[in-house]
């Protein structure tokens, strides 16, 4: 079945599912069991945060380049994965994961004056 959602919960999981795909293919290899365990531990700790990043850091993208953008308009996934495919909005970019995962932006404590 094909739900209702809005163009925030569209980017969301478009988010969602390239995090955890991104940590699912770069964890070493491990029995199921020990993945279960990693993957639970992961859920627990650092993943709203990162993923929290992903969304709005998506965003920022997306403002720097229109004005306006309605993201509680309304359809199915598939209907709303054709808006974005004709629409020139930026796509999901990869580098913001390697900002997480390699480049550890979100580890380092930064200091304002």
């Amino acid at each position: 079945m094909n739900r209702i959602m809005s163009f925030n919960q569209f980017i969301a999981e478009i988010a969602e599912n390239e995090l955890i795909r991104y940590v699912q293919n770069n964890i070493p290899e491990m029995t199921d069991k020990e993945f279960d365990e990693e993957m639970n531990k992961y859920y627990a700790g650092e993943y709203q945060i990162h993923l929290n990043y992903l969304i709005k850091t998506w965003k920022n993208s997306i403002h720097e380049d229109y004005f306006k953008i309605d993201y509680d308009y309304e359809g199915t996934y598939d209907e709303l994965y054709d808006y974005y495919l004709e629409t020139p909005f930026p796509t999901f970019d990869e580098e913001w994961l390697n900002d997480i995962f390699v480049r550890h932006i979100l580890d380092t404590a930064v200091c304002l004056k």
